[in-house]
């Protein structure tokens, strides 16, 4: 018998939820999307423009009420956690956006809390799904790289100080740091295992800016790989998305995975059909060797597989796509970051 869908709810309206969450959810395979939460008057307005199936309510505290059985949390940085907690209390599994909480301690406070409650937690991690990061992890497979010893992982933006977000502190889960970084240090993670040791220098460049804007962490992974990880929101010249280095090859690309610009322009997976998530030939990246250099077909971006992914956690036919517990070790390689750069010192974990 097929499984019934997943009756599902975002929390929170804005850029986060209703350019990247809702599309995917609309568009995956096993969920129904039937209940959004948002205070806001403007935005209460345009779900019901624009998700007409979907109730609107004020309150996470409404959905169960509604039959949701799960709820995406993207609201702004700092209630994520609080947020997560309430709805567990409800009995919701919770899909958690980034930062998944603003300290490792409350990262391992929430998962437990998740295991006692005998619900799903899933950190929101979609670059994993980049076509870029894709092209990478299918590389190390095939070996053509050798025995990598250098990383290097960069999201350069220049964006002017223009909201009040970027005025916000790190206690309110302002700052570069906690905005890009956990794509950066899971990425990094994912490819060349735990971190043991963090360097980091973090940075104010930009007027009115309440929290670090450019950020950059050296870390040494167990296996002996050396990543270093670099955001940035004062990066008017952008290096390299992504530079390996191995003893054989090297690999390089440059630009952005371009399912967010699908996205924004209001594509979906399921109006692009197989074109979603392809990159032109002009943004593949380029493997070096002795010969010199080649350019590499990329893997299709697959942001779309994350919510079908949920759907069959929450059924129990499958793992959710990411663990709960890397959310707490990326948190944990977040606040040494923050301590090296306060303390000029490596930190060890």
């Amino acid at each position: 018998m097929t499984e019934p869908r997943v009756r599902w709810a975002l929390a929170g309206y804005g850029a986060g939820g209703r350019t990247f969450h809702a599309p995917l959810i609309r568009s995956a395979t096993g969920l129904d999307l039937v209940a959004v939460v948002t205070g806001s008057p403007e935005r209460q307005a345009q779900v019901r423009e624009e998700l007409p199936q979907a109730v609107v309510v004020p309150s996470v505290a409404e959905l169960p009420a509604l039959g949701v059985e799960g709820v995406t949390i993207t609201t702004p940085s700092a209630t994520h956690a609080p947020l997560a907690h309430t709805a567990l209390d409800l009995g919701l599994h919770a899909v958690v956006d980034k930062p998944f909480a603003l300290t490792g301690a409350d990262a391992a406070d929430l998962v437990a809390h998740a295991d006692r409650a005998g619900r799903l937690l899933v950190p929101y991690q979609n670059r994993r799904w980049d076509s870029d990061f894709l092209t990478i992890r299918r590389l190390l497979d095939e070996g053509v790289l050798g025995r990598v010893h250098r990383f290097v992982s960069r999201i350069d933006r220049f964006r002017p100080v223009k909201s009040s977000w970027h005025g916000a502190t790190a206690a309110d889960g302002g700052g570069v740091l906690l905005d890009l970084g956990p794509h950066l240090v899971d990425q990094a993670v994912q490819l060349f295992g735990a971190v043991v040791a963090v360097h980091a220098e973090l940075q104010t460049v930009r007027a009115g800016a309440g929290a670090e804007d450019e950020a950059e962490l050296h870390l040494i992974h167990a296996g002996g790989v050396h990543s270093t990880l670099a955001a940035g929101l004062a990066s008017a010249a952008p290096g390299p998305r992504f530079q390996v280095n191995g003893d054989r090859a090297g690999f390089v690309i440059d630009g952005f995975d371009g399912q967010e610009d699908q996205l924004k322009a209001r594509h979906t997976p399921a109006s692009l059909g197989a074109e979603w998530g392809v990159e032109p030939e002009s943004a593949w990246g380029r493997l070096w060797t002795q010969a010199g250099p080649e350019p590499v077909p990329s893997e299709r971006g697959a942001w779309a597989s994350f919510y079908p992914g949920v759907a069959a956690a929450v059924r129990g036919t499958a793992n959710p796509p990411v663990a709960a517990a890397d959310a707490v070790a990326t948190a944990r390689v977040l606040d040494a970051a923050r301590e090296s750069s306060a303390q000029g010192s490596v930190v060890h974990l």
